[in-house]
């Protein structure tokens, strides 16, 4: 069954399937959460160097904070300490990619993800491998809602700390605000 991450609600999480979607340079993909932390490593392990962690602590605003020019081996160790909050946060977005090359994965609000790449097919066998496949009509989680059965997204503190908490300890190293 496709699960969700814990601080997100679907109402109806049976409509969802590990597909992706493509639109131009962008592939728009649902997966299900147990699988996320894995394919954000996957993913960032295809990229060229230096690297970018963009994020927006509440995803419907315009607020985005900035990690620039990491080496993968950087990234791995931010995401060692703060990626269970990324992920399981429901307020929150973030997006990782490389500068040198503009490729970039998004996780947006509800864990969709969108990846970009200007080379055609750069991603499609890595989310393959991660069980998506191909289809000419996504359901995502936006799709699932209604005035009757709306989603939900809820703040989470992990380990004593929050994304707003998690940003605060990254400005010492170098997190601005964009």
């Amino acid at each position: 069954m496709f699960q969700t991450a814990a601080g997100v609600t679907v109402p109806f999480p049976e409509k969802l399937s590990e597909q992706y979607q493509r639109n131009g340079d962008t592939l728009t993909c649902n997966l299900s959460f147990e699988k996320l932390p894995d394919f954000v490593r996957s993913f960032y392990a295809e990229l060229e160097e230096p690297l970018f962690l963009a994020i927006h602590p509440d995803a419907e605003s315009d607020e985005v904070w900035y990690l620039d020019g990491m080496t993968k081996k950087q990234l791995t160790l931010i995401l060692d300490g703060y990626g269970e909050l990324l992920y399981q946060d429901g307020l929150s977005a973030f997006a990782i990619g490389s500068l040198a090359t503009e490729e970039e994965l998004f996780v947006q609000k509800y864990k969709v993800l969108s990846l970009y790449s200007p080379r055609n097919g750069r991603f499609e066998a890595l989310l393959e491998q991660f069980g998506a496949v191909p289809t000419a009509h996504l359901v995502t989680a936006w799709d699932t809602f209604s005035a009757e059965y709306p989603g939900s997204a809820s703040r989470l503190e992990i380990a004593g700390q929050t994304v707003p908490d998690m940003i605060k300890e990254l400005q010492k190293i170098g997190m601005y605000k964009g």
